[in-house]
């Protein structure tokens, strides 16, 4: 009976427990992504056997993070009910591949376009302010010997209408954009250089 007893009282103990929590609404839990934004496509005549996109083991996550640099200016911060759909990387991986419009050689071969991500964050200069800083630094490789044949770094930094999670990722978004034209326009302009065994496309087409 002490048993049966001391049971009924923890269950009894468990259900109240469940009915004091009854009706509480959670706070809402936000997932955003950074999808293309109507970016014209941006045709290179480098060919191209690859698209890579990678960032440090800080970035590898889907947490949405912030700089408060006023207060606390070297710290990284992250949103609690917000997240990524995925990590920074993966989202402008999809970004760049749709703007850039580019081929492999005919017989097969491309370089490669490596593309670190070695800023993405929501800084706060002050309460009401904000913008999205992104940094991104392009590589083309030569096939096969991986050789580095150009390289350029990108950064912007594009103010949030709003100084909170979701006017981040509006920034965050155009930021993103704006950077992957960059980058094709980029990739485009060393396919017009001179022509030649030396030159970016036939260095890529071997």
């Amino acid at each position: 009976m002490t048993r049966f007893t001391g049971l009924a009282a923890a269950l009894m103990l468990a259900a109240l427990g469940g009915c004091g929590s009854f009706g509480v609404i959670p706070e809402p839990f936000s997932i955003y992504d950074i999808g293309p934004q109507g970016n014209a496509p941006v045709a290179v005549a480098v060919p191209l056997a690859d698209i890579e996109v990678v960032s440090p083991s800080w970035l590898s996550s889907s947490a949405m993070q912030y700089r408060l640099v006023p207060e606390h200016a070297l710290e990284r911060r992250a949103y609690t009910n917000s997240r990524w759909a995925g990590m920074p990387s993966e989202m402008v991986r999809i970004v760049v591949g749709r703007v850039i419009q580019a081929k492999p050689a005919s017989n097969g071969s491309g370089c490669r376009l490596r593309v670190n991500v070695d800023e993405f964050i929501q800084r706060f200069d002050s309460v009401s302010t904000s913008a999205a800083v992104i940094e991104l630094r392009a590589s083309l490789l030569a096939p096969r010997t991986d050789a580095l044949l150009a390289q350029e770094a990108f950064e912007v930094e594009v103010p949030a209408p709003s100084a909170d999670a979701a006017g981040g990722v509006v920034a965050m978004r155009a930021g993103v954009n704006q950077l992957a034209t960059a980058t094709a326009r980029w990739l485009g302009a060393l396919g017009e250089g001179p022509a030649g065994d030396d030159s970016i496309r036939a260095r890529c087409s071997r």
